[in-house]
């Protein structure tokens, strides 16, 4: 199962990280996800049926543009 990291560098509240979180989980395909305040990032478990660059976009239409990171790590 595909993971995948992205940076949001306009993370900066709980409100943010509860509204990234929100439209992580309410999108098909994914299957887990965490985000993380401090590091401004979210980490997401999806199925190969969603491609990182259209959960970016997911997110970009919610406000918060994001960078796919190339390392990966998972929570």
């Amino acid at each position: 199962m595909p993971e995948t990291t992205f940076y949001i560098p306009t993370l900066s509240s709980q409100e943010d990280a509860d509204a990234v979180m929100f439209e992580l989980q309410d999108l098909p395909c994914v299957h887990q996800a965490d985000v993380d305040l401090a590091g401004q990032t979210a980490w997401v478990s999806h199925s190969p049926m969603i491609a990182p660059q259209d959960i970016a976009l997911k997110l970009e239409e919610a406000g918060y543009a994001s960078v796919v990171r190339d390392d990966n790590p998972g929570p």
